[in-house]
């Protein structure tokens, strides 16, 4: 039987008003994440969210999983559709985020065809002796010319639609994307995405989330169940996570990055 970690304990954040103030979370996250909570508005978190609007979807539970760290993350640099290596740490990781998954009940593994997505989904699909199926579609933001850049305070402007990389896409081109491919992979049961922090973040601005993770750690593996006005969301796993996620930090928590 697929058992995963409850949520255990309210984490209290000072947060604005368009964030839950109780999220709840497995007790080996909470440091990580508070760490990450504390530094959310001075990062990107700016944009507006709305409820959950019907033509978004989503009517299946899915799960979802954010590729490993990969050395751009480690060096604080923008990647967007560059593809980037898993770091050390990523790789491990990816390994930890498979035993979180591998009781789990996933019958499909759809993934962004950048390899650092393709790599941690091969890393959980072993444990299922399942393939991985990719799609252009789920790929991050394309960020034109600042791909390989130390990262920068533009990015709220970007997430907010009020500028645009030369070379690269808009906020609204990319949610457009990401968001009907999105609910194509979740369509079918059972379904775990891999794919990238960027595409949660275009999903939280438009869709309601309980409790709501507005920054997307490396590898925090999800369950997620859409509701009517919002999506409920669990995050998996627990103690055999802990080693290889209680640094998330700076270096890993940018969408985009």
């Amino acid at each position: 039987m697929w058992a995963h970690t409850p949520l255990v304990r309210p984490l209290k954040t000072r947060a604005p008003k368009a964030i839950s103030k109780d999220l709840m979370v497995p007790a080996t996250y909470a440091g990580s994440l508070q760490s990450i909570l504390g530094r959310r508005e001075r990062l990107f978190m700016t944009a507006d969210v709305t409820s959950a609007a019907p033509e978004a979807g989503f009517t299946v539970p899915f799960f979802f999983l954010r590729h490993g760290e990969t050395t751009y993350n480690r060096d604080r640099r923008f990647q967007g559709q560059r593809d980037t290596d898993l770091s050390p740490r990523g790789r491990e990781q990816a390994a930890a985020a498979a035993v979180a998954l591998a009781d789990a009940p996933i019958s499909r593994i759809v993934s962004s065809s950048l390899s650092r997505a393709r790599i941690t989904a091969e890393t959980v699909a072993a444990k299922h002796g399942l393939p991985v199926e990719t799609d252009d579609a789920l790929m991050e933001c394309h960020l034109g010319i600042h791909q390989g850049e130390p990262y920068a305070e533009w990015m709220p402007d970007y997430w907010r639609g009020a500028y645009v990389p030369e070379g690269g896409e808009t906020f609204w081109t990319f949610r457009d994307r990401v968001l009907p491919a999105m609910a194509r992979a979740a369509a079918q049961p059972g379904t775990l995405i891999v794919a990238h922090g960027g595409l949660w973040y275009a999903a939280r601005s438009l869709i309601t989330m309980a409790p709501d993770i507005p920054v997307m750690p490396n590898c925090l593996p999800l369950h997620v169940s859409p509701r009517e006005a919002h999506w409920e969301v669990e995050i998996l796993g627990g103690a055999n996570l802990e080693r290889t996620v209680q640094g998330f930090g700076p270096s890993s928590d940018r969408p985009g990055a």
